[in-house]
């Protein structure tokens, strides 16, 4: 083996990604949550949940999960009944063993008739049951402490990018020229009025973030013209470690035109990095 032909080009955004973690297998869960509806989990197996709303039936799922920290993580799932269907639906749990804390993020397509694959996502925080101990008031939030933040996100050992946090709601990406990111992303990403996406910024706690962010211009302005469709990508960002791991749910379509689900594990290391005055001060062409 010639250690200089790996690792290969087709990693692309899962070449540093954890392996599939199953630390949460036995454990139940009942979830807390402020809007008005909770849930249980059971993680039957190592990729098998049983979860339901309460007061509703459980129902079966296939499950991935990263880890954030030691005693934090994201566990996500498709629902079954809604895989490659007009109301495709994924659901984030993002478990935080240490304070006892949830977040679950819902994200689906279907809503919007001219659009029909463009992810929509809503967030709900909550707090962990846990029977003898008291129910915790405290909880994962919405934070602007991630704004002015710039890291390059090293995707693979040829790809990086690089990410703008520079509002509570959008983010830019950029690339550097000697990125194989200009050959990957370049073409598509070129046809767009600016690199902007929409983002949230949730902190679970001190420098351990989830950046959630919805490729939605790419769909707007593409409607399937090219391979990438909607996408949402939702990660957990350690800035102890500098390092992310996430997944991401959406879609994309073959040069025959046939759309297929869109998702992966990923994870990075990143860097500080120093990004042009030209792209921090440029336009958001997404509002006036």
């Amino acid at each position: 083996m010639n250690l200089k032909n790996y690792p290969r080009k087709h990693y692309a955004i899962n070449q540093f990604c954890q392996p599939h973690n199953h630390e949460l297998k036995g454990r139940k869960f009942y979830f807390s949550m402020d809007g008005g509806t909770d849930y249980e989990l059971e993680v039957t197996g190592e990729k098998t949940v049983r979860w339901n709303k309460v007061g509703e039936e459980p129902k079966e799922a296939v499950y991935e999960c990263v880890k954030g920290d030691d005693t934090t993580y994201l566990l996500d799932f498709d629902v079954a009944d809604t895989v490659m269907k007009e109301n495709a639906t994924n659901l984030v749990f993002i478990i935080d063993l240490e304070q006892r804390l949830v977040t679950i993020v819902t994200c689906w397509i279907g809503w919007n008739r001219k659009f029909p694959y463009l992810v929509k996502s809503e967030y709900d925080f909550g707090a962990i049951v846990v029977e003898g101990l008291e129910t915790p008031f405290r909880r994962h939030c919405l934070t602007t402490q991630m704004v002015g933040t710039r890291v390059e996100w090293h995707w693979n050992y040829l790809m990086w990018t690089h990410h703008n946090y520079y509002s509570t709601n959008y983010y830019t990406l950029t690339w550097p020229d000697e990125s194989i990111a200009v050959e990957e992303l370049g073409g598509p990403f070129e046809l767009l009025p600016c690199h902007d996406e929409i983002a949230q910024y949730v902190k679970i706690k001190e420098n351990l973030f989830a950046f959630c962010l919805t490729e939605e211009m790419m769909e707007r302005m593409s409607e399937g013209r090219i391979m990438f469709r909607s996408n949402n990508m939702i990660f957990l960002q350690n800035y102890d470690k500098m390092m992310h791991a996430g997944r991401t749910f959406g879609h994309a379509t073959t040069p025959d035109g046939k759309t297929f689900a869109c998702r992966t594990l990923f994870g990075s290391f990143g860097n500080p990095v120093h990004i042009p005055d030209s792209i921090v001060d440029g336009d958001n062409k997404y509002t006036v």
